[in-house]
């Protein structure tokens, strides 16, 4: 049976789940020539089905692309949540770990297009698609990794004045764009910096700011504030 017979057939497959080789060359096919230009003719190709596949499985082109796009975010967060039920490391490390598989997922040469595609034609002419890509991606990076650093609280791993909503919005989006201006953006061209590094050192200093041996005086608060009514 060829790859078009298997995937277009109701018979085959019932009401079960889309095939992978589909949702992934949807997600590649969309990122490389954008929303609007791709014709579902063209993902069908690069699936090896037919058009009456997708129809199939999926309600329209939005529809094609949203679930691609979930697939792809709950596989990276499931084997995170899954590592991360059996860890007992100290909450640093958990950290370090979640941080490190969602930057090696942010430096996949596939992923560049499709932020790209996603924060600048996606979220401009389709609002609501944005919106679930970025509750699905960024936003649920933000939380796993503000509950973590909630978790260092209260063992007593980091400061009790942390504001673990605000520390893991700054780190996961300053890793984010830092990846996409870096590598698929080209700024590794002008201001050369090996990815490790930036990763390695920007955790470092994060973790460092966290770390209940790094507590800011109260008369330095006092200053800041004094400064800041200026």
């Amino acid at each position: 049976m060829s790859t078009n017979d298997a995937v277009a057939s109701p018979s085959s497959h019932g009401d079960g789940p889309p095939p992978e080789v589909l949702l992934d060359a949807a997600f590649q096919t969309f990122a490389a020539r954008g929303y609007r230009a791709t014709r579902l003719e063209e993902v069908a190709d690069a699936a090896g089905v037919t058009k009456g596949a997708i129809y199939y499985y999926f309600d329209s082109k939005e529809d094609l692309l949203r679930r691609a796009l979930e697939t792809r975010h709950r596989a990276i967060f499931q084997e995170i949540e899954e590592a991360l039920a059996t860890e007992r490391a100290p909450v640093s490390a958990k950290i370090r770990f979640v941080l490190r598989k969602v930057w090696q997922h942010w430096l996949d040469p596939r992923w560049g297009p499709a932020f790209r595609l996603m924060v600048g034609e996606v979220s401009v002419e389709f609002p609501a698609l944005f919106r679930t890509w970025a509750a699905e991606g960024p936003i649920q990076g933000c939380t796993l990794v503000g509950r973590l650093v909630e978790e260092g609280i209260q063992r007593g791993e980091f400061r009790s004045d942390v504001d673990a909503d605000v520390s893991a919005r700054m780190v996961v989006s300053g890793l984010m764009l830092q990846a996409a201006l870096h590598v698929h953006l080209g700024l590794a061209q002008l201001a050369p910096c090996d990815p490790d590094r930036i990763f390695d050192s920007s955790v470092d200093l994060f973790l460092h700011g966290l770390s209940v041996t790094h507590q800011m005086p109260a008369d330095t608060r006092s200053m800041h504030a004094g400064i800041e009514e200026r």
